[in-house]
This record gives C-alpha cells, sequence and structure tokens, in this order.
C-alpha cells in the first residue's frame, strides 16, 4: 500500500441545497442572465459549475444556502422560465490542496467508491477538490479519507470532527458586505494548448473513475479543469481538460480506462483560475467574470467554483483577450502561465 498523499486539510458546508438546471436550447449567455438575477439578490453560491454542451445548451449547478433556496428558485423560474432540480440536504465535502495532480482526484473517488458513496457533483479549482452529496453521508465520506490522506493535525476521524466544532457557524456568518468596485484577485494564472474532453457515462462507477485518473496520472500531466454532474437525462458525465501533448489526444487513454457511453474533444482551449479574499463567501463575484467576458466577447467554454477560487475555459485563440478582460474588472496583482512541456 502506497503512503498516504499529504493534504492541508479539508472542510465541510451542511445546510445546503443544491439547483440543477439544464437551458431548453441554445442560448450562450444564459450564465450572464442567471448569475446577475441571482447576484441582485444577494445569494451566495458556494459552489457553482457551467458547462457549455456542443448543442449550445448550457448544464449549471450550484450550491445554495437552504435558507436561500426556495427564493433562487422562484427567482429563476420566474425570470428564465427554468424550474431547476433541489437536491435538499447537501453538504459541500472539500480537501486541499490538489496541485491539479489527477492521482489526488483519483485517490478521492476511489476513497469514496469503497463506501459506496457518489457524490451527486464534483468541481475543482485551485482552491480545493470539493464534492457535493446527501448530508448523511458527511460522516461516512470524510472517515473515508484517512487512509489515502495524511491532514497533519488530523490523524484520526475522531481528531477532526473535534475541530470542526464551530467552525461552520462562524463560515457562514463571514459574508462580506464590503462591495469593491474592482474585486481584489490574489493572482490569475492560465495554461494554454488543452484539450477539453466531455465524457458521458450512465451511471457511474465511482471506482471506475478513480482508476481513471490514476491512470492520467501515470502520465504525468496536470488536471486543469474538472466537472462531474448529473445530467437531465440522469445519466453522469464529466468535463476534463488536459495538456494536449505530443501523443495527441488523451481520448483512447480515458476510453481504455472508463469505457463511457461517448467522449467528445475540444482543442486547443485555454483555462485560466484566479483566487481571491472574498471569492467564497460574497454574493456577486461569478456575474463580475462573467460581465467581463461577455462585454469582451468571450466564448466561454466552462467554469467553475468552489471555495475561493473560480477556473474557466476559453478557445485558445480568445485566451489572452479573457486575460485583458478579467484585468478590466477585477484588480490583478500578478499573472502568469504555468504551461509546461510534455512526452
Amino acid at each position: 500500500m502506497s503512503d498516504p498523499e499529504k493534504l492541508g486539510g479539508f472542510k465541510v458546508l451542511k445546510e445546503a441545497v443544491l439547483l440543477s438546471l439544464a437551458s431548453f436550447k441554445a442560448d450562450v449567455r444564459l450564465p450572464v442572465t442567471l448569475f446577475r438575477i441571482l447576484a441582485e439578490n444577494e445569494i451566495n453560491l458556494p459552489y457553482v459549475t457551467c458547462v457549455l454542451e456542443k448543442s449550445g445548451r448550457w448544464q449549471v449547478n450550484m450550491a445554495v444556502d437552504f435558507k436561500d433556496a426556495r427564493k433562487a428558485g422562484k427567482l429563476l423560474l420566474k425570470t428564465l422560465g427554468i424550474r431547476p432540480d433541489r437536491q435538499s440536504s447537501a453538504a459541500i465535502l472539500s480537501i486541499f490542496p490538489h496541485r491539479k495532480k489527477p492521482a489526488i482526484t483519483g485517490a478521492l473517488f476511489e476513497a469514496f467508491g469503497r463506501e459506496g458513496i457518489h457524490p451527486q457533483a464534483v468541481a475543482h479549482s485551485p482552491s480545493a477538490i470539493s464534492a457535493v452529496m446527501e448530508e448523511q453521508l458527511l460522516l461516512q465520506a470524510s472517515s473515508s479519507l484517512f487512509g489515502p490522506f495524511a491532514f497533519g493535525a488530523y490523524r484520526t476521524p475522531a481528531d477532526w470532527k473535534l475541530a470542526q466544532k464551530g467552525k461552520e457557524k462562524l463560515f457562514k456568518e463571514v459574508v462580506a458586505t464590503y462591495q469593491e468596485k474592482r474585486p481584489k484577485v490574489y493572482g490569475l494564472e492560465y495554461q494554454d494548448h488543452q484539450e477539453l474532453l466531455h465524457i458521458a457515462m450512465g451511471p457511474s462507477n465511482v471506482k471506475a473513475l478513480g482508476a481513471t485518473f490514476e491512470g492520467i496520472s501515470r502520465h504525468g500531466l496536470d488536471l486543469t479543469f474538472l466537472v462531474a454532474y448529473r445530467s437531465r437525462k440522469k445519466s453522469d458525465a464529466m468535463d476534463l481538460c488536459l495538456p494536449l501533448t505530443k501523443r495527441g489526444s488523451n481520448k483512447n487513454d480515458i476510453a481504455r480506462i472508463l469505457d463511457p457511453l461517448q467522449i467528445e474533444t475540444r482543442d486547443p482551449v485555454g483555462t485560466f483560475s484566479m483566487n481571491g479574499p472574498h471569492f467564497g463567501d460574497r454574493y456577486g463575484i461569478i456575474w463580475d467574470l462573467l460581465k467581463a467576458l461577455d462585454t469582451a466577447g468571450i466564448d466561454l467554454m466552462g467554469l467553475s467554483c468552489t471555495i475561493a477560487s473560480i477556473t474557466g475555459v476559453v478557445p485558445s485563440s480568445q485566451l489572452a483577450s479573457t486575460i485583458e478582460a478579467i484585468q478590466n474588472y477585477f484588480d490583478v496583482p500578478s499573472v502568469f502561465e504555468t504551461d509546461r512541456e510534455y512526452e
């Protein structure tokens, strides 16, 4: 058995509701409208993913606090004519940092698979990998992490549980009320020469997902974008970005391990990510980003927001314009590229 992967820690957010919706027709501007409505009504979003399908329709998953769920659902039905699917009693479990290593993502899925835990949604950003699940599974899921991972001061599930007392209430009270004209960003990083893969899986085997990421890890690739969710057809889907390599597409490697129903690829794409002091607890940050991209005419292809970070996918040809657009709307002290050569 290999040594546990050393991570900084993990955190949970309970009393959440997962809202899922899909556009009925092609509408590239749906996210701009959707998140404007939520921002104007001061609804915080600790977890968001958006994926644009090749058909031009959006698949959106977002978690809101239980007290905001009814309000959010009514707003979306009234303004967009879309009634979101609602998964009540949800919790968000996040581990950090993952350093874009597919092996960590794989170990997380394998840990869940051994316990028979199937998350309702999963995403990652520079801050964390976050899994949305039924709240009743939270204790079992958190216990499953001890073995594949080591968390410094928390040597056992009991150590972690003791340290969490009172923290969740404090987290929910930290909602930034100061609205900057230009939201602050700690840093903006980007990667070019990426491949976006959309994978339709049917009712997936969580252990098989773990094996898939372990296989990706053996090639030494960074995982720059990941969103997994239950589609409107009640089957599982996953969108991820990996670097284009000298071997070409990663499609065949994934298909050999996962045996999916379908894999669609789009390339070349670029990914960007940024985090900031209020990203995890202030409404309106996502709308600020979408306004910036919409004004610049950027064709957003995917987006995830977990903990305090946002990650996005755009066509490679628009990556430079994307960075410029973000700098026009956000206070960005540094921009850096994290590309490296792959065999």
